[in-house]
């Protein structure tokens, strides 16, 4: 039997099964889910059970205990989950100067709380998750910077589709809410392949790490205190900038990865906003990623910055990581106003 173990995860119905899923899925295929995790599903949240300690590193693909925001799982109704998270009152890559909510900060959230809900659900630790679709929606709140922000981050699932029996694609939504008070929302859709599935699919693709350049962008110019944090090159292009990865990188390379993950590339797509705005301050009020293909390390990848409103610093913009002319990464945006 699989030894995971989740933090403080409660059982619902004397099977191992979590109340309602019977709602999302046939008997045999329920058979299938949380069959790993002793004990249940089923108390409401209470507001100090959720931020005890962090769940199992694993379970969210990280090796470092470090960059593990969530901290419980429940299930709250048929389609609905709550995980508690912690942010760190400062981190050497997320924050914000203004105290306001960081939209990277609450991306990874939403990130590490899908791939958790999709583990309890069966999918094994050999699988791989791809991600086509990310939103998220930052309220205007500011959080208090002399403590840890606690955080319950209310999932509904929207949609699931199993293949073979077994979970192979999943949509949700967020909310964030910090002490019964919205901060912000999300959505994303994650699709689930198994190892055999992903090698086919990865076909002959190099996948050697890439060298980190030295031609960076100034950190101060794109929001950050050190240069290991910036995601863009120098370029004379008006608007445009050349994407430069660290395979070192401590955040976005945890762990071993054979692609350029999708959170460092709405990274860099904020830093191009950053420096097309002259505002190194600048965050998201929402953004809308759709990721259309992997970005391989070998490929040299512009972020390109389009004006879709008479006041780019305020308005909409689209931001578009071009390899040879095709779209990559289309991310939608509206900047958040200065304070």
């Amino acid at each position: 039997m699989s030894m995971w173990v989740v933090h403080r995860h409660r059982s619902s119905d004397g099977h191992g099964l979590p109340i309602g899923f019977g709602h999302l899925m046939g008997a045999q295929q329920q058979r299938l889910l949380l069959w790993q995790i002793p004990g249940g599903v089923g108390d409401p949240m209470r507001d100090e059970a959720l931020f005890e300690a962090s769940v199992n590193r694993e379970l969210v693909h990280k090796r470092s205990v470090s960059e593990v925001f969530l901290t419980d799982f429940v299930q709250s109704s048929s389609r609905r989950f709550v995980a508690g998270a912690q942010w760190p009152r400062w981190h050497v890559f997320y924050g914000s100067p203004d105290g306001s909510p960081d939209s990277a900060l609450m991306a990874e959230t939403l990130r590490q709380a899908v791939i958790f809900l999709s583990h309890l659900c069966g999918v094994p630790l050999s699988h791989t998750f791809l991600m086509p679709y990310m939103s998220i929606s930052v309220e205007a709140a500011l959080l208090d910077p002399l403590v840890p922000t606690q955080v319950a981050v209310e999932l509904d699932v929207k949609d699931m589709k199993l293949s073979g029996g077994q979970l192979s694609a999943l949509t949700v939504s967020a909310r964030f809410v910090v002490d019964g008070t919205p901060v912000g929302g999300g959505a994303a859709a994650a699709r689930i392949v198994n190892p055999v599935t992903y090698e086919r699919f990865r076909g002959t693709v190099r996948t050697g790490l890439p060298t980190a350049r030295e031609d960076l962008l100034a950190c101060v110019d794109v929001g950050h205190a050190t240069q290991r944090n910036v995601m863009l090159g120098q370029s004379s292009r008006p608007l445009i900038w050349p994407l430069r990865v660290d395979p070192t990188h401590p955040i976005f390379f945890d762990h071993p990865l054979d692609h350029v993950p999708g959170m460092l590339l709405v990274e860099a797509a904020r830093q191009a906003v950053r420096v097309a705005t002259s505002r190194p301050d600048a965050d998201f009020a929402l953004f809308e990623a759709e990721f259309m293909r992997l970005v391989e390390f070998s490929y040299p990848v512009d972020v390109a910055v389009t004006q879709l409103d008479s006041n780019i610093g305020r308005g909409v913009v689209k931001v578009r990581l071009l390899h040879e002319g095709e779209t990559l990464v289309s991310l939608l945006a509206r900047v958040k106003g200065p304070r």
